[in-house]
């Protein structure tokens, strides 16, 4: 999708959201969600420590090859790639990564799964947001891992376990050996039919309180009917639609309803 059609959909998207104070909500839980979890932030000091990280991963001239299972950068397609680029065109800009941080906090989550762990910026905030070990990260590219590996090391967080592999192959004992996921973060592979596929295979796994987060449902036509489709899902009980990222809820006692946010 070009970055022109992604404008015109943002625009669209930001005039049929809800107002930012969460106005028209009626749901407490979403209403509280949305005004003390989605845009209120928060900083801490340990933010700026993997601030810190992210800025060292954008000097890094390193040139590394990447096995891309996924759609892929869209503006890196040469699988020889400098380490500051794929930190400039790949990690999660700041503000989406604390949501993410800010979600599993609120929601005293503890078993995380993330699919697709790039450099290791958006799990360290992940993992900051446990006081105990419970995030497994899933990374295809050997060579990507093994920075994420010094990512983790250089912020001394010990609470995270990363895999390397394809996704098809190891997700499914992985899920098994969860038993339950409290939250899931989709940003591994931006085809839709496996984003659908990654949902469905998890989808047996949750519990009433779970939340999944999918990036980058607005990226192309495919991503966008994927997350149509995962709306339409019986057991998806609301979902909040950020444009960046989509994110789903399954607790029986709310009522079946969409939302469009700003962030």
């Amino acid at each position: 999708m070009t970055s022109y059609k992604i404008i015109l959909k943002y625009i669209r998207h930001w005039f049929k959201s809800y107002h930012p104070k969460g106005s028209g909500i009626h749901s407490p839980f979403i209403f509280n969600l949305v005004t003390q979890v989605i845009r209120k932030k928060r900083h801490t000091d340990f933010f700026k420590t993997i601030e810190n990280e992210r800025k060292k991963l954008l000097k890094d001239k390193r040139i590394i090859t990447v096995q891309d299972y996924g759609a892929g950068s869209q503006i890196l397609k040469n699988p020889e790639k400098k380490v500051s680029d794929i930190a400039k065109h790949s990690l999660k800009p700041k503000n989406q990564a604390q949501l993410l941080f800010r979600l599993i906090n609120h929601m005293n989550s503890q078993h995380i799964l993330e699919l697709g762990t790039s450099l290791g910026i958006t799990t360290s905030y992940m993992a900051s947001a446990l006081s105990k070990p419970g995030v497994i990260t899933l990374e295809g590219c050997p060579q990507i891992s093994n920075i994420a590996k010094t990512t983790f090391s250089n912020l001394k967080l010990n609470n995270i376990e990363l895999i390397t592999g394809e996704f098809d192959t190891i997700i499914k004992g992985v899920l098994n050996r969860i038993k339950e996921v409290d939250f899931v973060f989709f940003d591994g592979n931006h085809k839709g039919e496996a984003t659908l596929n990654y949902f469905l295979t998890c989808l047996p796994y949750i519990g009433n309180n779970t939340i999944f987060v999918f990036d980058d449902i607005h990226m192309s036509e495919d991503m966008e009917q994927a997350w149509k489709q995962i709306k339409a899902n019986k057991t998806v009980k609301v979902t909040i639609d950020i444009f960046y990222m989509g994110i789903v809820l399954f607790k029986k006692e709310l009522s079946k309803q969409d939302f469009n946010v700003r962030l």
